[in-house]
């Protein structure tokens, strides 16, 4: 089969590899969507956001959604054709440390540690997923929606620990897919929401996509100057930092943006240490919570709990797609992730079964 290998910074290839063999409890999914995450960048710029380097060559892709190609002996309740949404592999705790039991595997100290365990490699042709990551899916959620589950889903668990009200006054940092999951979900609990990026027509599509009721443009104004007038200089109630990467001074926004007794919630995965100016945010006795992917919340799984706002239509999901490629063109797809600037990209989606 056919799947992309990074070699190097900047170097992702399409080459035949062995197509993956089942285990009893696995399901092989034909991957027809995958989308392009702010991690998968990281690593192709170089950068290894959970460790200290970049191990090549690799594989990638744990944002995706196909059809049912093979069932292990013990994989029941999904049928061959059925389509479907895979929740990421590395994404699996031990299922035995005090976290695990409690529901909250995205934080379990052992997570991605046991080698034998499968990651998510979905810019191939086909993929394999333990069947309790394997979701059905309704037959009117196109599959490249569904592939961004994983995105709304980290957005499901922000909101969760940051509940958010018609009362609050959101402030959402950053203009790529997860800010716009963000600004969807945090307008869908009724509250009003102001993006902040760079790329005006970016913020413009946020705003019809449902994201912001507002936005701000960083090269056009003075960010902290505007946040105060459309706060009536109140500052937001919750932040979210839905950048990271190399980013040095969003969490200083973040601070200037936050009104007294404010919640910050951090999504971005920053490639080093980030500082926080302690004065301001001492005096005004910020909270910061960190939101590190998802889990479950009062016993159901958030990947579920997203995948229903998508399959109901209550999110504007597919307004986050901008590009599709096929798999031989995964080096162009990664350029244009890369340079938003020039392409304008929010999400990138590979499809592999497309030759283009």
């Amino acid at each position: 089969m056919r799947a992309a290998i990074f070699h190097g910074e900047r170097d992702v290839r399409t080459e035949e590899v062995p197509e993956p063999q089942l285990r009893p409890d696995e399901v092989l999914v034909k991957v027809c969507a995958a989308g392009i995450c702010g991690s998968d960048l990281h690593r192709y710029r170089g950068h290894e956001p959970w460790g200290e380097r970049v191990i090549y060559p690799h594989r990638g892709g744990h944002e995706m959604a196909g059809v049912v190609a093979k069932l292990g002996a013990d994989a029941n309740g999904v049928s061959i054709g059925q389509p479907v949404a895979i929740e990421p592999m590395q994404l699996t705790g031990c299922g035995q440390c005090p976290e695990c039991l409690r529901g909250a595997s995205n934080i379990c100290p052992h997570r991605g540690s046991n080698k034998a365990r499968r990651v998510s490699a979905g810019f191939s042709e086909y993929d394999v997923a333990t069947r309790n990551h394997v979701y059905p899916l309704p037959l009117n959620l196109p599959l490249e929606v569904a592939a961004l589950t994983d995105i709304y889903a980290c957005a499901v668990h922000a909101l969760h620990r940051i509940p958010v009200t018609a009362a609050d006054t959101v402030v959402v940092l950053g203009n790529g897919p997860v800010a716009f999951a963000l600004g969807q979900l945090a307008r869908l609990s009724g509250a009003r929401t102001i993006m902040v990026g760079r790329r005006q027509p970016v913020l413009e599509q946020a705003v019809r996509a449902g994201a912001a009721d507002a936005i701000v443009n960083l090269l056009q104004t003075d960010a902290s100057a505007e946040l105060a007038r459309l706060t009536a200089a109140r500052g937001a109630t919750v932040v979210f930092e839905a950048v990271g990467g190399t980013a040095n001074d969003t969490m200083q926004l973040a601070i200037h943006a936050a009104a007294p007794g404010a919640v910050i919630g951090i999504l971005g995965a920053f490639v080093g240490n980030v500082q926080v100016p302690y004065r301001e945010a001492n005096r005004k006795e910020i909270s910061l919570q960190w939101c590190n992917g998802y889990a479950t919340w009062n016993g159901q799984r958030e990947f579920q709990m997203a995948l229903d706002l998508l399959s109901q239509g209550r999110v504007n999901a597919a307004a986050l797609i901008t590009h599709r490629f096929g798999l031989e063109n995964v080096a162009k797809a990664f350029e244009a992730a890369d340079n938003k600037a020039e392409s304008s990209a929010i999400k990138v989606i590979l499809e592999p079964g497309n030759s283009g």
